[in-house]
């Protein structure tokens, strides 16, 4: 139902405008890219590879593929993590949960520096790690969170080098079985920075929006009231 605002009292109105501006503060500190780009395609089996660099906990390589079964997945996982990162000692694999689309997940967990850091990935050697699955066609790419700046140089064909962005997936180059082509990616991580507070000051923004918006209509509906009825004069005495 529409709501028509020539009708509503000043007061109602400055408070629509404030819950207007507070949604759409929480929407901007809420928003995040789309995943789509990242779901795998091309003929079956089929992997996309995820190497997550996060600032603190939370820093994985994550495996998302079709046609190809759950264990074959977690193992490649693991050799995925032990050739992007070498000398680094993967966790086991996290417990998978089904998923709706078809696609079979893999997330095994390690832990990283929260330095600056670089390294190197190809596609040699990601399809050695991949061997398990066999898989006909695979992406890589490399994310951070809002905490880390990340840039990726791939010689990929068709690729172009990013610019410094923070909390986004940088692919790093694919592969086509047959295709012939080999790439490269130099990857650099920024040091972990420290939480940011703009989502406890947008809170803070919205509650006081809230508090003013609603104190503004207290005192409109104050003054809308009628004023009351003067008393009645007395009535003359009866003689």
């Amino acid at each position: 139902m529409s709501v028509d605002r020539t009708r509503l009292p000043r007061g109602s109105r400055l408070l629509l405008a404030a819950l207007t501006v507070a949604v759409l503060l929480g929407s901007a500190a809420c928003s995040a890219s789309s995943s789509s780009d990242q779901i795998p395609i091309g003929p079956k089996p089929s992997v996309s590879v995820l190497l997550r660099v996060a600032a603190d906990a939370g820093t994985t390589v994550q495996l998302v593929a079709t046609g190809t079964t759950q264990a074959a997945l977690d193992v490649a996982a693991g050799e995925v993590a032990k050739t992007a990162f070498p000398g680094v000692q993967p966790e086991p694999p996290e417990l998978a949960s089904p998923t709706d689309d078809g696609l079979t997940v893999a997330t095994v967990p390690i832990t990283l520096p929260t330095d600056a850091m670089s390294f190197s990935l190809d596609s040699t050697s990601m399809s050695s790690a991949l061997k398990l699955v066999h898989p006909k066609a695979f992406g890589v790419w490399v994310c951070t969170d809002d905490r880390r700046s990340l840039t990726v140089a791939s010689t990929a064909p068709g690729a172009v080098s990013s610019d410094i962005v923070s909390g986004q997936c940088q692919v790093a180059g694919s592969t086509l079985a047959h295709d012939n082509v080999t790439w490269t990616a130099k990857v650099e991580v920024g040091a972990a920075e420290p939480p940011s507070k703009l989502p406890v000051l947008i809170v803070a923004v919205m509650v006081l929006i809230l508090i003013v918006g609603a104190v503004v209509v207290l005192r409109m509906r104050r003054t809308d009231r009628p004023d009351a009825a003067p008393p009645m004069p007395a009535e003359p005495p009866v003689h």
